[in-house]
């Protein structure tokens, strides 16, 4: 059976610049008042939920405001992308392209809110390029985002959401840790803020240095 394949988005697949977190600055400072809100706050690997609940509780307020911010950094997140210099990775052009030859589909494993990813590939016209996959509207549990990816892309393909048929792909130790937590493998890209030994430290089945050499990034995801 053709292996499930999720991606992460943000120093995996691109990169935005900062896009968004001066979307969500921009958000909290319409919502609470409070400027540079995400100052301090850690994203690598993690959910947006998991974010914004965090920041809500800094700021002083009640998680009851998650949507309103939510709303406010999909609305912040556009004008954010368009003024940040971001771009699309080495390589993943032609890895997406070899891939959509080869399987019946891919998927995201994605901490970002699903409409906040559908902007951000989107902007870089790579959305239409994904079947389906997990996102962070719902979890703060990076796991059970990739256990909802797996049964999401599943479906859309019609196979079994069997976990070990399925590889994350992502550039944080964060995402190794929750694909094995999931019962998936892990394909990690030291194309983020962790090198190569980090992730394998972390436990990452496969490292690439970026997917610039696609025949080796092929290897690590098809065997």
């Amino acid at each position: 059976m053709p292996p499930l394949l999720l991606f992460d988005i943000d120093l995996t697949l691109i990169a935005t610049s900062g896009a968004g977190r001066l979307a969500l600055d921009r958000a909290f400072e319409r919502i609470t008042g409070v400027r540079s809100a995400t100052e301090g706050v850690p994203f690598d690997g993690r959910t947006d939920r998991a974010i914004i609940l965090e920041i809500l509780r800094r700021c002083g307020s009640p998680p009851s405001r998650f949507p309103d911010v939510c709303d406010a950094y999909l609305d912040e997140l556009p004008a954010a992308l368009r003024e940040k210099s971001g771009e699309v990775l080495p390589g993943v052009y032609p890895l997406l392209d070899a891939l959509a030859r080869e399987l019946p589909g891919i998927g995201l494993a994605t901490g970002n809110l699903r409409a906040g990813a559908r902007a951000k590939l989107g902007h870089f016209g790579l959305w239409h390029r994904f079947a389906a996959g997990g996102f962070g509207d719902d979890h703060t549990d990076r796991a059970a985002l990739v256990r909802s990816g797996i049964t999401a892309l599943a479906a859309a393909l019609g196979a079994p959401p069997d976990p070990a048929e399925a590889i994350v792909i992502g550039d944080t130790p964060l995402d190794v840790a929750a694909a094995r937590a999931a019962g998936a493998r892990a394909v990690a890209v030291a194309t983020g803020r962790y090198s190569e030994s980090d992730l394998l430290a972390a436990g990452a089945d496969a490292v690439l240095a970026s997917f610039s050499d696609l025949d080796r990034a092929l290897a690590a995801l098809l065997g």
